[in-house]
């Protein structure tokens, strides 16, 4: 993970922009920007979610657990669209 994309997640988590897991994240997909699946998830967990949220762009990116500072968390939605479009933007 870059840093550029680990300051990003910084600042949607301290502007109350994300979503933590998969429930929540299929709860909120209306709101959802992008979703970021943890690389160290689970391959079924991955498969799955990413099938849940088809209609958003989805990335599995490498080092999010110790960007969120969270341990078990294995995937999340960023809720704010210019975040989530810098974080589409980097990705690309």
């Amino acid at each position: 993970m870059t840093d550029k994309l680990s300051s990003y997640i910084g600042l949607a988590q301290r502007a109350g922009a994300v979503v933590y897991g998969e429930d929540i994240i299929v709860k909120k997909l209306k709101v959802t920007a992008v979703v970021l699946i943890d690389a160290d998830a689970p391959a079924k967990y991955r498969e799955r979610l990413a099938a849940c949220t088809a209609s958003k762009p989805t990335y599995t990116v490498e080092g999010l657990r110790a960007a969120l500072h969270r341990d078990n968390v294995n995937a999340v939605g960023i809720v704010n669209k210019e975040l989530a479009s810098a974080i589409i933007q980097l990705l690309r």
